[in-house]
């Protein structure tokens, strides 16, 4: 072969491994998945259907144990060699506390790379053949509202497929896509109701998910016997009674009980107040529980209702004003008859294992 001949081969060859890595970085970073645009919006003289919503059988006599990871966080550029360090970390969590549900409060990944890292998670999921219930957070699609990698609509595609998520995307009308409810049922009785609220990119929740929420708890107590079901709210940012509870914790005032440690070195900011947690009481919710703010933890008893901030699951982003202060883990709810216990499952640096 002449040198010239050598030459055309070695370009050729070069430039069909460049195609093919350009095909893959735009694949992988730059192309985005718009996915399945559904109308499907929603009244409140719509029928409501018991059937319609997924349900998670809890075995008589035993707890029932739901483990919360919040703020994951992963990212396909900057996390990419850190997958198996986060499957592990998660696998370790849920060999430990041996979940019946597994609920994640948002921000699953963080930036707009986000197509491999959430494939990535939900295979992990899945692999535990435990049900499992995601809510959005305000990165979950984006570092603004739809510009990843994966659309809204693709996020919901991609949970939608997952074998044991339980994710349903819900009416097209709410201003956001991520509601759905979940039912616990013991020998045919609902005996928890857990509403999945998409309030990550929002500045509220919306008067049509307060509408929509009390419509689906009306249309379990017309199912339930006449009884509202305990309910629990999941969602990624707090409400404003969270920076109300601890106000009123920081002066010892009766109306608040302390649950377990108190954290606060981040903002206590979130969602502005239009009456979901008077609505969501009116309903029977018992718990509302939120993540997005990394350098929080606690579990405040607060007019009845105990507003859980989630331990940050993952170190990546977390915000200490104490450099002892590590809050990386998860927090695990034990449903025990009428009651539920709240324990954060520290990460296995925290217990020094």
């Amino acid at each position: 072969m002449n040198k010239r001949k050598v030459i055309v081969t070695v370009l050729s060859v070069l430039l069909g491994l460049a195609a093919v890595s350009f095909f893959f970085v735009y694949c992988l970073f730059l192309h985005h998945y718009h996915g399945k645009e559904i109308v499907a919006p929603w009244s409140a003289d719509d029928p409501f259907d018991i059937a319609e919503i997924a349900t998670v059988e809890k075995q008589a006599g035993k707890d029932f144990v739901i483990l919360n990871l919040a703020d994951v966080q992963l990212c396909d550029l900057e996390d990419m060699f850190r997958l198996g360090e986060m499957k592990e970390a998660i696998t370790d969590l849920v060999r430990r506390t041996q979940p019946d549900l597994i609920t994640l409060t948002g921000d699953q990944t963080w930036s707009n790379e986000n197509l491999i890292s959430l494939r990535a998670l939900l295979s992990w999921l899945d692999s535990f053949r435990v049900p499992y219930a995601p809510v959005f957070g305000n990165h979950d699609y984006g570092n603004e509202k739809d510009s990843a990698v994966l659309s809204r609509n693709a996020c919901c595609d991609m949970y939608e497929k997952g074998e044991y998520c339980l994710f349903k995307r819900g009416p097209s009308n709410l201003g956001t896509l991520g509601n759905y409810v979940v039912n616990i049922t013991e020998n045919g009785k609902i005996v928890k109701t857990l509403y999945m609220l998409d309030a990550g990119y929002e500045s509220e929740i919306t008067d049509s998910q307060i509408s929509w929420v009390k419509w689906n708890a009306e249309g379990i107590r017309a199912a339930n016997g006449g009884e509202f079901a305990a309910g629990m709210c999941f969602m990624h940012k707090p409400i404003p009674e969270y920076r109300e509870a601890y106000v009123a914790y920081l002066y010892d005032e009766p109306s608040v009980e302390v649950i377990g440690d108190v954290y606060v070195t981040y903002s206590l900011a979130g969602t502005m107040q239009n009456g979901f947690f008077e609505a969501a009481r009116s309903i029977g919710v018992t718990d509302i529980v939120c993540g997005h703010q990394h350098g929080n933890q606690f579990t405040l008893r607060y007019q009845g209702v105990r507003l859980t901030f989630a331990m940050k699951t993952g170190p990546k982003g977390g915000y200490y004003a104490d450099e002892d202060i590590t809050l990386d883990g998860a927090t695990c709810f034990r449903l025990q008859g009428d009651s539920v216990t709240i324990q954060n499952v520290f990460a296995k640096e925290k217990e020094g294992e």
